[in-house]
C-alpha cells in the first residue's frame, strides 16, 4: 500500500493538478487579504475573524470544487489514460487499486487543510490582524480538519459517478452545480439536511439555528458516506476494464 501511495505522488509530480488545488487552497485567504487591504473591513480585525472568514468561504464554496477536481483526477485518470488494465495487474488487486485511491484521496485533503491553515495565519499576520495567538490558530485548524474529514466522507458518490464520467470537464461543471447548490441551501433551513453543507453547519455550530439535535446531519452524512462507498467499490470490482 505504501508503494502506491508513493507511485500516486509520482504521478501527481508530472501533473499540475496538484499545483492548482494548493492555489486552490490559498485563493479564499489572498481574497481576504486584499479586501482587508483595500478597506472592505471598516476596521482592524482580530485574527480569529480573519481565519474564521477564511474558513468559512473554503467550506462552503472553495473545497467543494477542490475535492470534486481531485476525485476526477485520481479516480478517472487511468481511465482517461487508458493505463487501467496495466496497473490492474499482481500484485495490485481492484480492492488494493480502489483502497488506495481513496487513502490518496485522504491525503490530498489533508495536505489541503494543512496549506488553508498556514496561508490564512500568513496573509492575516500580513493584513495587520490583532490578537494572534497559538490557541486561536489550533482551534481554527480544528475546526477546518473536522470540517474536510467530513466532507471527505460525503465524496463517496462522486467516486461512482467519476467512473462512470471520466471526462474531466463534466466533472468540473458538476463540481460547479453542487458549489452554487451548496451555497444557498447553506443558509437555508435545509442545510441540516444537505450532506455537503452539514459539515460546515456542524462544525461551525450555526446548525443550533435550526435544531438542538445534531444526530439527524451525522446520520445523513454516515449514510452518503456508506452508499457511495458500497456503489462505487461494487461498480469498480465487477465493472470490465476498458482497453
Amino acid at each position: 500500500m505504501y508503494n502506491f501511495i508513493e507511485i500516486e505522488f509520482l504521478k501527481l509530480k508530472r501533473s499540475k493538478i496538484f499545483l492548482l488545488t494548493i492555489l486552490g487552497a490559498i485563493f479564499p485567504s489572498f481574497i481576504l487579504f486584499l479586501s482587508a487591504k483595500f478597506g472592505e473591513f471598516s476596521q482592524t480585525i482580530s485574527l480569529e475573524t480573519f481565519l474564521h472568514q477564511v474558513y468559512m468561504y473554503t467550506s462552503v464554496i472553495f473545497v467543494i470544487m477542490l475535492f470534486t477536481i481531485i476525485i476526477s483526477y485520481l479516480f478517472g485518470r487511468e481511465y482517461n489514460e487508458h493505463t487501467l488494465k496495466t496497473v490492474l495487474t499482481a500484485p495490485t488487486s481492484r480492492e488494493l487499486f480502489i483502497l488506495g485511491k481513496y487513502i490518496m484521496f485522504l491525503v490530498w485533503v489533508l495536505i489541503i487543510t494543512v496549506v488553508t491553515i498556514l496561508s490564512a495565519l500568513a496573509f492575516g499576520y500580513l493584513a495587520g490582524t490583532t490578537e494572534i495567538t497559538m490557541n486561536v490558530v489550533l482551534e481554527n485548524f480544528k475546526q477546518l480538519l473536522l470540517c474536510n474529514m467530513l466532507l471527505y466522507l460525503t465524496f463517496t458518490p462522486l467516486v461512482f459517478i467519476t467512473m462512470k464520467i471520466t471526462n474531466l470537464v463534466p466533472a468540473i461543471i458538476g463540481g460547479a452545480m453542487l458549489t452554487f447548490t451548496n451555497m444557498i441551501i447553506t443558509g437555508s433551513k435545509y442545510g441540516m439536511y444537505f450532506p455537503w453543507s452539514c459539515p460546515y453547519l456542524i462544525t461551525s455550530g450555526e446548525i443550533i439555528e435550526y435544531t438542538t439535535n445534531y444526530i439527524p446531519s451525522y446520520l445523513i452524512i454516515l449514510a452518503t458516506f456508506v452508499i457511495g462507498l458500497a456503489v462505487s467499490y461494487i461498480y469498480f470490482i465487477k465493472k470490465d476494464v476498458p482497453l
